[in-house]
């Protein structure tokens, strides 16, 4: 599993060391049950002149010494379950890290001064993390649920009231039974409330699904806290003995309607803030400059797309043009990927990014950015 933490890990990787191979291999089966990384690791090694040219004459041996690590990392530890992978290896350094991921990557190897986070960003922002709360009127089950997988679980035990038997039978005690009864429902439910605070404290999830009976999730929903309650996002029917498996299958199409309705809005959202010329840039050269100038509250970018650049080897400045730096006239260095620039710049600070279908920036240049100011 893979989280912000390891993106800003990767962002803090010493900047003075040696060039970086990354390495992003889908790892799921195909028709034919098998996995197909290997030819494209095979293909990568006739590659090896071309890649080395893409830089400022990178080493081939080390090259190829990195692509050896890479797949000594795959036979030792690569888990079977897991769909996706991320590789970094420094070409003649010791720096290394590697993630694996339950959710498919395209397959790409990129050679830069950094190791390239724009796959992984993808992935992140496109599986949130959410907080799923299934209950009824005495029962309480927590999940945090991201990319389609159960991480953490927890249950609250309850000791409800026994139902006598002349209430069973409807004897004289049935009203006041049925008045204990509601009192219990009322504090079992401020009681889950509690649970529920320290389980959003504890993992932190993006946003909350409540799910039971309308009656209970409805009622529920009063008691938890006016912060966890603007944390909900979705409520819905289950029952409260579903299995984890039942639990992400059920929520699987809202899942996926929801990151088709964020995308969508975050398109037509920058789209009419551009047309309007209201705090909002649209392609490379206007987006990196107010990036760089840290005016953005929201970076969107087109998926699988590529745009080469420059950067300054003086101060750093990131440029879609080449020739000389407009602001210290310091030498540019060609060829660097304005994409994970761009990328890398938000995560930097913090800003939100938004991936979306490259048909729905084609017109904006496949970046766009929402102002602060």
């Amino acid at each position: 599993m893979i989280s912000r933490n390891d993106v800003q890990r990767l962002l803090h990787r010493p900047a003075e060391g040696p060039p970086v191979l990354s390495a992003f291999l889908e790892m799921s089966v195909n028709a034919d049950n098998k996995r197909t990384h290997q030819i494209f690791l095979n293909q990568q090694r006739t590659r090896i002149p071309e890649l080395a040219g893409d830089g400022p004459g990178y080493d081939r041996e080390a090259i190829e010494a990195a692509l050896d690590r890479v797949e000594r990392w795959l036979g030792d530890e690569y888990r079977e379950e897991n769909k996706g992978v991320a590789i970094f290896t420094e070409l003649g350094g010791s720096w290394f890290d590697a993630l694996q991921f339950p959710v498919p990557v395209r397959n790409r190897i990129v050679i830069g001064d950094a190791p390239c986070i724009t796959p992984l960003a993808e992935i992140i922002e496109t599986h949130p993390h959410h907080g799923v709360v299934l209950v009824d009127r005495e029962h309480l089950r927590m999940m945090s649920v991201s990319m389609g997988e159960v991480l953490h679980q927890h249950e609250v035990e309850t000791e409800p009231y026994p139902v006598p038997h002349d209430v069973q039978a409807g004897g004289y005690s049935q009203p006041d039974f049925q008045r204990r009864k509601a009192e219990e429902v009322r504090h079992f439910f401020r009681e889950f409330a509690l649970e529920v605070a320290e389980f959003d404290r504890r993992y932190r999830p993006d946003d909350l699904i409540l799910l039971g009976t309308d009656e209970n999730v409805k009622r529920f929903l009063e008691f938890l806290p006016a912060a966890l309650q603007a944390k909900v996002v979705h409520m819905g029917n289950a029952p409260i003995d579903a299995s984890p498996t039942e639990v992400v299958q059920r929520l699987g199409p809202w899942f996926e309607a929801q990151r088709e309705q964020r995308e969508r809005e975050a398109a037509e959202l920058v789209h009419d803030r551009v047309r309007q010329r209201h705090l909002a840039v649209a392609g490379f050269p206007a987006t990196l400059e107010e990036l760089q100038e840290g005016k953005v509250a929201r970076l969107v970018v087109a998926r699988d797309i590529e745009r080469r650049g420059s950067r300054c080897t003086r101060c750093g400045y990131y440029l879609a043009t080449s020739g000389a730096c407009p602001y210290c006239a310091g030498p540019l260095r060609d060829g660097v990927d304005l994409v994970d620039a761009a990328v890398r710049l938000a995560e930097e600070q913090d800003v939100p990014i938004q991936f979306v279908p490259a048909p729905a920036l084609a017109d904006l240049g496949g970046i766009a950015a929402l102002l602060k100011f």
